[in-house]
């Protein structure tokens, strides 16, 4: 009678123990619906449109020409695409939501989540190689929403699903959310100048402060440069043309650090309505042009030049500049603009 009384007291705690596991973790065999969040075949992928709660959001398409576009305005920063495009094709599902934490994490994917929406190229028939009546078909749609407590995953629910789980990517030391990012300013390419000598008619720097120091660059069909002076306008007849053909193929990778439009507005205007320490300009063949103007970037508090004693009030490393049609407030670099700002005393040398 005691053995028996034992036994059903030890099934008792056991039924306990099992109950309270039940209830504190979800079913570990999910359906392939609702957990393959993955896209194995990312050179199909067409369009990728990502949301967030806060109206932030981006359109990425490739165009045929394989080039990406960034909401059918900018070119798409190809190393960031690439990131993406390898995260995407390599998630998987590390667990199911525990049932304890179930409705607060649904109620948290609702309330701050990115949506993303993810196309590929496909075809209606298909017989081997043989493809016919290509389309474009939603691939995926899924919720991706903030780091684990252990930052080692990512909360995500399937579009239709019921059942949160916690993503993760094979040899990433942290999670992916950080790359399902809805800011415009992630996606852009950090370009200025992208321009090789073929496309371009003329090249003018002009420096402000030193007008003595201007000067224009003519692309004679590709056969020759002339460089003339811009504040008299005259032909500069001995230069350096090696010097004078490594500027201009400078042109070809000119980028700026920082996107800066979020700026604020009293400060940007301040600055911007100070006189530009250069204007760089770009016309092209076809007769469009692309301008840079330069503006110094003031320190917080002066310097003292330590081989001079010389009181340095602006920053020697990095400075302002507005581009792109005067629509983007930037920070570059002097490291990487110092390629195109070059005064005419340089290429005149010992020509003068």
């Amino acid at each position: 009678m005691r053995k028996n009384r034992n036994i059903i007291i030890i099934t008792l705690i056991l039924g306990i123990v099992a109950a309270v596991l039940l209830l504190n973790r979800s079913d570990k065999t999910l359906k392939p619906e609702i957990s393959e969040f993955s896209v194995t075949d990312t050179a199909s992928v067409s369009r990728i449109f990502m949301a967030d709660k806060s109206d932030d959001k981006v359109l990425l398409e490739r165009t045929s020409e394989g080039r990406w576009l960034l909401n059918g305005k900018f070119d798409a920063h190809v190393e960031n695409l690439n990131t993406f495009l390898h995260t995407i094709s390599n998630l998987q599902v590390r667990e199911p939501v525990a049932r304890a934490a179930h409705n607060n994490i649904l109620k948290l994917l609702s309330t701050k989540s990115v949506k993303v929406e993810i196309y590929q190229n496909s075809h209606r028939i298909s017989f081997g190689k043989y493809k016919f009546f290509p389309y474009v078909k939603l691939a995926k749609t899924y919720y991706i929403g903030d780091a684990t407590m252990d930052n080692v995953g990512t909360y995500a629910l399937m579009e239709g699903a019921d059942t949160p789980v916690v993503l993760y990517m094979p040899g990433l030391r942290g999670y992916v959310a950080t790359r399902f990012s809805t800011l415009e300013s992630d996606w852009r390419v950090h370009t200025v100048f992208n321009r090789k000598l073929p496309d371009m008619k003329q090249i003018s720097v002009e420096f402000l402060e030193r007008p003595e120091e201007s000067f224009r660059v003519v692309n004679n069909n590709n056969q020759s440069l002339s460089l003339f002076s811009v504040i008299d306008n005259k032909e500069i007849i001995h230069f350096d043309t090696l010097q004078l053909m490594s500027f201009v193929n400078a042109f070809k990778n000119i980028r700026y650090e920082l996107l800066i439009n979020d700026m604020e507005p009293i400060k940007k205007d301040s600055i911007m309505g100070s006189l530009p320490l250069h204007r760089i300009t770009v016309e092209l063949k076809d007769g469009t042009r692309q301008t840079a103007k330069t503006f110094g970037r003031k320190l917080p508090v002066p310097e003292i030049d330590v081989f001079d004693g010389s009181t340095v009030t602006h920053d020697r490393d990095r400075m302002y500049a507005l581009i792109n049609n005067d629509q983007d407030f930037v920070m570059v670099q002097y490291f990487v603009f110092d390629k195109i700002l070059l005064p005419l005393s340089f290429f005149r040398g010992n020509y003068k």
